[in-house]
């Protein structure tokens, strides 16, 4: 279990360790949901491409599909 401390806005940074062993980026949704006095944070449901460009990225994320075209490119030059 990690501790994180709740700011003057009601942000919480979530610890690395906790951020590692979910599929969290930043502006990615979350859920809240309260059980029995406690929070629970989960995330929702990763985001599919949608539109013209869904079938070239092969299921991964979109800013990891950019970073593998770049690095493609990069090579070709």
């Amino acid at each position: 279990m990690s501790t994180a401390t709740v700011g003057s806005r009601y942000q919480v940074v979530i610890p690395r360790a906790a951020r590692k062993l979910v599929p969290l980026r930043p502006h990615s949704k979350v859920n809240i949901e309260v059980r029995d006095h406690c929070l629970v944070v989960y995330p929702v449901g990763v985001a599919r491409w949608r539109g013209i460009g869904k079938a070239l990225a092969n299921g991964k994320d979109a800013t990891d599909y950019v970073h593998a075209l770049r690095s493609e490119w990069n090579q070709r030059a």
